[in-house]
């Protein structure tokens, strides 16, 4: 009876989620779409991203429909935020109700939505974080939820170069914590902690597993050296060091040194633009040598890397400011990547495609302006909470493991925003994917506390 009620629960919560999907009217999809799909299907590792979400595309769509993938992405959000709320102990017919209210809430004010109804990898990064804190703070774990969730950090790892480093980021900085707060942190157990360190320590191995039964190279990344590169142009570093050492006999050969004048201000020009300086250089594979030499000089003297900081640290705080939902979202009709990938794997749906709200009318019907609106105002609520909640007397008495939760959203959300801003430069799709987890961690804490915050309230009024 317990199962039943339960998959009931997730079924209605994966169908609250899906209203973002049957809204557009098919599987929301991004520039990046068409690889994965491509990458998925024809079996290669590309040059500039993991092959592992090309291959969960092609098993969860049965090489059918595009639908079956983003009911698999529902059905696992919907899971993993059960199971967070379930964690708090809430009785189950409270559990049951507020489990939906806020699923409900968070499909139509954020972005959550968005993203598990997207083509796209992003989604794994909220659920990547919510399982490390499954791993680390839930009581009373079974071995086969251990295993569970160790494949689910391991999968949301290896989908994205970023959640590789976000992941190893949150738990050697909360391992960290635990260490100079120990009495205060009793209740996180050191070895769950460094269990999950290992997990996400294994992710470095499975990938470059999984590339060499692929192609048999085993290789962490093809492109790592390109995405390094350009990130090391937008921010002016690049400039500094060839006008500093192009006339220095190591670095005069440098095809890069005749192109130092006319560099691009931005990571796209960079590297997709048709005439970009990529293939000016020689294309992905031919300027690994060039862009290896002169990264590794960058990073190996003090100046060039002081800079590199720095910059990264002024993009992290940008990022953290890129809240805006839908970013990408545009017509991507007969000539683009992704149409020609939905054309070829899933040509029955077709039609479908081209009559979403994103592709039709060349999108004109998919205008996010007034969720924009709601959802900034909901993350300004949410910061003035968390400004009264941490300067109350009464944040002494809050429930442990909803404050502790808490916490370790806030500073996943800022380990997001700084890891992928200093790997790429800032973009509101980033951010956004993982904003959401912020009003939810919210709502846990007010709703755990209710009695506690009311009499407070009553108290001083």
């Amino acid at each position: 009876m317990k199962t039943l009620k339960l998959l009931i629960q997730l079924g209605i919560g994966t169908l609250i989620l899906s209203i973002i999907g049957l809204y557009n009217g098919y599987p929301l999809v991004y520039s990046d779409t068409g690889t994965y799909l491509y990458s998925g299907f024809d079996l290669f590792v590309p040059v500039d991203r993991p092959i592992v979400y090309g291959l969960l595309i092609r098993f969860f769509s049965f090489k059918y429909s595009a639908w079956f993938i983003i009911l698999f992405q529902n059905i696992l959000t919907a899971f993993i935020l059960y199971e967070v709320l379930k964690s708090f102990y809430f009785e189950t017919i409270r559990l049951n109700r507020l489990y939906l209210t806020i699923l409900l809430f968070l499909t139509l004010f954020t972005g959550i939505g968005w993203y598990s109804n997207q083509l796209m990898p992003d989604f794994f990064a909220p659920i990547l974080i919510l399982a490390i804190y499954l791993f680390i703070a839930k009581d009373k774990m079974s071995f086969l939820s251990k295993i569970a969730l160790s494949i689910t950090l391991i999968i949301s790892s290896i989908t994205h170069f970023s959640h590789l480093i976000i992941g190893l980021a949150i738990i050697f900085t909360i391992i960290l914590i635990r260490l100079i707060f120990r009495k205060q942190l009793e209740q996180l157990p050191l070895k769950r902690l460094l269990l999950a360190a290992a997990v996400l320590l294994s992710s470095w191995v499975v990938l470059p597993t999984v590339n060499y039964l692929v192609e048999k190279q085993f290789i962490l990344s093809k492109g790592s050296h390109v995405f390094m590169m350009a990130s090391l142009d937008e921010k002016g570093i690049l400039k500094h060091f060839l006008d500093d050492n192009c006339s220095s006999p190591d670095f005069q050969s440098c095809k890069l040194c005749q192109l130092k004048d006319s560099l691009p201000d931005n990571i796209d020009k960079f590297i997709w633009w048709e005439n970009s300086i990529v293939n000016k250089t020689g294309g992905w594979e031919k300027s690994k040598d060039e862009y290896n030499k002169i990264i590794k000089a960058i990073h190996k003297r003090p100046k060039y890397l002081l800079s590199n900081i720095f910059q990264s640290t002024c993009y992290g705080l940008v990022q953290l400011t890129k809240n805006k939902i839908g970013e990408g979202l545009s017509a991507y009709n007969e000539g683009s990547a992704p149409y020609g990938q939905i054309r070829w794997r899933f040509p029955y749906e077709l039609n479908n495609y081209l009559n979403s709200r994103q592709n039709k009318w060349n999108g004109a019907n998919l205008k996010l302006d007034t969720l924009n609106t709601i959802h900034l105002l909901i993350l300004i609520v949410s910061l003035f909470l968390i400004i009264w909640l941490f300067s109350s007397p009464l944040l002494r008495k809050l429930n442990f493991n909803s404050l502790f939760f808490l916490v370790f959203v806030m500073l996943s959300i800022v380990i997001n925003s700084f890891v992928t801003a200093g790997l790429s430069s800032p973009y509101d799709r980033y951010q956004t994917r993982v904003v959401w987890l912020l009003p939810l961690a919210l709502i846990v804490v007010l709703v755990k506390n209710y009695k506690l915050i009311a009499k407070g309230i009553k108290d001083k009024c």
